[in-house]
């Protein structure tokens, strides 16, 4: 059990939104009120953007249009 622990733990998909989280939580002093409000901020952004792009994906079909939008624009 000790040795799957420890594989797990050196994951990046575990590592680095720990390490985010961590950055997070110096930054804003360890207030986890402010912490939970930039979360919520950035998960309504990041949600934000999904329905944009799916409803731009969804209306160049439309078209008649096959080009995708690569996830690197606007």
């Amino acid at each position: 059990m000790k040795d799957l622990i420890a594989r797990q733990l050196y994951q990046p998909a575990v590592v680095l939104p720990l390490l985010l989280l961590m950055r997070l939580m110096v930054t804003l002093d360890f207030n986890l009120t402010q912490v939970v409000f930039v979360m919520v901020l950035k998960g309504s952004q990041h949600a934000y953007h999904f329905a944009l792009r799916v409803t731009s994906t969804r209306q160049r079909s439309d078209e008649g249009m096959k080009h995708l939008p690569c996830n690197n624009c606007c």
